[in-house]
């Protein structure tokens, strides 16, 4: 099948989160002295921090939390978790999140290399439930924005994936059809679910082979699409 349209998602798919937020993680560790606050070390306090911040996004995702409630949240949980639940400075730890995680520049291997291959070929979209205020400085910031005419959010479309509607609304919006429009993401129960509830084709990115799916295009790196692109 020739495909006109490519639709990516964003984090874990282009943008490394994972790395990008160890090392704000790391930092804020040490900015805010939580080895006066709590008994695990930074290694340990991130860990914490990825495994409740997943399961807030998982809340998010199913419509269970506002956006509102993963950033007041989070680092209260975090905090908790690590054995001090009455620590003050949790929102001020949230903006520092905020502000520093969006800026970073990690990006998934060979992000560039083949957004700068498929752009020359395919017309490109971000379809993210990522935020609007981070979501453009990330981009921003790790140099990818020049290869994406649109880039759109569940706060920007009123949808989250996996609703067919968020994708229905970039497919009218980029002028494409559903019969040539890819979608390649991470996450099974949001890009792949989404994209076939919308009659797109979906590609799963699955670096590690953990992600249990029955979608049948898969991969394990970014340049295997030069492959089947």
């Amino acid at each position: 099948m020739k495909f006109t349209h490519i639709f990516f998602d964003l984090d874990h798919t282009l943008w490394d989160y994972d790395l990008n937020a160890r090392k704000v993680l790391s930092d804020l560790y040490q900015q805010f002295e939580l080895q006066r606050e709590i008994v695990f070390g930074p290694e340990r306090f991130t860990e914490v921090f990825f495994k409740t911040n997943d399961t807030l996004w998982q809340q998010y995702n199913q419509g269970n939390i506002d956006r509102d409630e993963i950033r007041t949240q989070r680092f209260r949980k975090v905090m908790a978790k690590c054995g001090a639940p009455d620590f003050e400075k949790t929102e001020e730890m949230s903006e520092y999140f905020l502000f520093n995680c969006p800026r970073q520049k990690a990006t998934i291997a060979d992000a560039t290399m083949i957004l700068d291959y498929l752009s020359k070929r395919y017309h490109l979209s971000v379809v993210t439930n990522g935020f609007d205020d981070v979501q453009s400085i990330k981009l921003e910031a790790c140099g990818l924005d020049k290869y994406f005419s649109h880039v759109f959010t569940s706060e920007t479309t009123g949808h989250k994936k996996p609703s067919r509607e968020i994708f229905d609304h970039a497919v009218k919006e980029v002028n494409a059809h559903v019969s040539t429009t890819l979608m390649i993401g991470d996450n099974h129960s949001t890009d792949i679910i989404g994209a076939r509830n919308a009659g797109i084709t979906p590609l799963l990115y699955n670096p590690k082979g953990l992600v249990k799916s029955d979608c049948q295009l898969q991969i394990k790196t970014l340049s295997e699409l030069m492959r089947l692109l």
